[in-house]
Order: C-alpha cells, then sequence, then structure tokens
C-alpha cells in the first residue's frame, strides 16, 4: 500500500488554518484577563460536554485505618445519578481541632492501577513496601498528608475501581478510558468533564468537613491526573492554587502529535486555543508546573514554550512571583523538589 501525503498535509493544514478563539498574549493587564476569562470559561465548559446532576454527596465511610503519622479513610460519595464513587480522605494526626482551620489538596492520579497507587497502597490494596520501586507517582498524596495537608484522592472514572467490568473489550492500557470516553461523547459528555466533576464533588466534601478553610484548598495531579488538575483549577475559581506535573506542552506536540489515551481528547478544545490559553484562566492564582527533561510524551521544549507565555502574561499581571516551573532531571514522574513547598507557601 502507497503512503498519501496528502492526510498529514490535511491534518497539518487544519491546524495552521484554525482560528483560536482566545490567546493571552493579548492580554495586557487585569481588565483584559478578566474579559479573557468570561468569554474563555464559557467555551471551555462548553467543550467538556454536559456535566452530572448536583445530586447530594451522601458520603458513606467504608473503612478507616491509622497510618504513620495520618489516616486513611476511604468513603463513598455520589457523582451522578445511579453512580458513586470512592476516594481516600487523608488526615494528618496533627491536624487543627479548632473549625475551618486546616489547609487541604485534592490528589488526582494519573494512568496506572487507580488512585491506590498515590496513597500507598498496591494494586491488591496491601500497603506498599518501602523497599520497592514506589513509581511514577511516588505515594504523592502521602507526601501531601505529611506535609500536614488534609488530602481528598478520589478514583477517577475509567481507572481502578472504577473500570468496567473485566471483559478484553472494556480494559486496554490498564484502563477503561477508551470505552468509556467513546460512549460519553455519545451523550455529549466527556471524560475530562466527568473527572472535573468528580474533583468538584471532592471541593464539596472537603467544604463540608467543617474542618477545612475554604480558602485554603489546592489541587495537585500527574499525567492524566495533570490534566484533570488543570481543567478543574480553570473551571473552578475556589481552587487557590494548583500543581501540574507531566502535562503542561502545547496540545499540538503532545496529545496531537504523540500517541496518546483517548481521555486526553475533548472536542473543539482547540478552537479556543493552546493549552497555554486554556492555563491562562488559573492566573493569576499560583501555579507549579513539574517537567522531566526525558518525557517523552510532553516534549520539554513545547513545555518550555507554553511556560514562557504564561510567566509572561503573570508577569503582565505583576503576580510572577506566583507561578514557576521545576524542570528536573528524569522521565514522565512526579518530581516534588518544588512542588510540596510551593503549595505550603500558597495555602
Amino acid at each position: 500500500m502507497s503512503y498519501n501525503h496528502n492526510v498529514d498535509n490535511y491534518m497539518e493544514h487544519l491546524y495552521q488554518s484554525n482560528q483560536a478563539k482566545f490567546n493571552i498574549d493579548e492580554i495586557q493587564n487585569e481588565q483584559d484577563l478578566q474579559e479573557f476569562s468570561k468569554g474563555m470559561y464559557e467555551s471551555y465548559t462548553e467543550c467538556l460536554g454536559e456535566m452530572p446532576k448536583n445530586f447530594p454527596l451522601e458520603p458513606a465511610v467504608l473503612y478507616v485505618k491509622q497510618c504513620d503519622g495520618y489516616t486513611r479513610v476511604k468513603i463513598e460519595y455520589t457523582v451522578d445519578e445511579n453512580f458513586k464513587a470512592p476516594a481516600y480522605i487523608l488526615v494528618p494526626d496533627n491536624a487543627k481541632s479548632s473549625e475551618k482551620s486546616n489547609a487541604a489538596v485534592i490528589a488526582l492520579t494519573g494512568h496506572g492501577y487507580g488512585v491506590a497507587d498515590i496513597v500507598g497502597l498496591t494494586e491488591n490494596g496491601e500497603e506498599k513496601p518501602k523497599d520497592i520501586d514506589q513509581g511514577y507517582q511516588k505515594n504523592f498524596a502521602v507526601e501531601l498528608v505529611k506535609r500536614g495537608f488534609i488530602v481528598a484522592a478520589p478514583e477517577l472514572f475509567g481507572f481502578g475501581e472504577l473500570m468496567l467490568s473485566p471483559n478484553e473489550n472494556h480494559r486496554r492500557d490498564g484502563s477503561s478510558c477508551f470505552m468509556l470516553s467513546t460512549q460519553l461523547l455519545m451523550y455529549k459528555k466527556t471524560m475530562a468533564g466527568i473527572r472535573v466533576w468528580q474533583a468538584e464533588r471532592m471541593l464539596e466534601y472537603l467544604i463540608s468537613r467543617g474542618d477545612v478553610d475554604s480558602e485554603r484548598i489546592g489541587v495537585m495531579g500527574i499525567s492524566g491526573g495533570g490534566l484533570a488538575s488543570s481543567f478543574f483549577a480553570a473551571y473552578e475559581k475556589r481552587i487557590k492554587t494548583c500543581v501540574v506535573s507531566g502535562f503542561l506542552c502545547t496540545f499540538k506536540d503532545s496529545v496531537m502529535s504523540i500517541y496518546h489515551c483517548v481521555d486526553n481528547f475533548i472536542p473543539g478544545i482547540v478552537n479556543n486555543g493552546e493549552m497555554a490559553d486554556l492555563f491562562g484562566l488559573i492566573a493569576p492564582r499560583p501555579m507549579l508546573i513539574e517537567a522531566g527533561t526525558d518525557d517523552n510524551i510532553f516534549p520539554l521544549d513545547a513545555v518550555k514554550s507554553s511556560y514562557a507565555r504564561l510567566e509572561n502574561l503573570y508577569g503582565k499581571l505583576n503576580t510572577k512571583e506566583k507561578i514557576d516551573i521545576d524542570i528536573f532531571k528524569g522521565e514522565h514522574q512526579i518530581s516534588g523538589a518544588k512542588a510540596y513547598d510551593f503549595l505550603v507557601k500558597w495555602l
């Protein structure tokens, strides 16, 4: 079979001729940002598709376990009608007992065997031995609770316990992302939208606890959780700061050029702008980016160019101290060298 260059040329033409609606480079001041945010937010949330209805949360405790320096609580909560999902809540032993006095972080897992990986558990639900490889996510929810944060870590739709039934057509690449993402599109829903909504439910849960300061809640995630954390911070202004690991790049150089899970694709998103333009919805709130020099699915040159655009935006808003990047020697993984201190500083 011969190779037809017309297909490559056509797809390149689509990108180059795309007239993006929004551009953070045109923002010069706070008033410009407000106008940009209003239009971008409306168009962006439309891309996320139809969101679940706001049913009562009805959190129920499934188990409680005392760990080294913190308590791990597994809960179940309502995502949508006829859909309950699990989440882990990590509470430090030194959490303040006075009402509404603790900072909190929503921790969003990437691809793998599910949220258990970031809360210190094996795929079988057992405690991870300290002498084994801790994986690319490096138990980051546990690292957060050790810094004194109350942590809410939901199982994201398509991962771990929220996969479809064990059928070879239902599970690929260790997840149910393909089947769920494509089926959601049939209902004008998206995987990104469902996961953003799950993070929104965690925000409501944290506020409802009574011991969390609603003005001191952040979000952190890597890879697919990096998408979810950045998209959630763009969606929800009550999130005060975010750490995005292994995700900021350009759509063109990452998900549109390198094989990625279908959960990264959102209809019409590039009509609004590139990834940095979407991240403009987070400005001027504190934001830290993690990027590995050897991350072969989010190329570093595109990471740097996107970050430079965001850094320039924060500079024009006189808030350059609120944005930072940790470019570390490594692959697609959590660094933590700056992230945890950054969250402590801004929360």
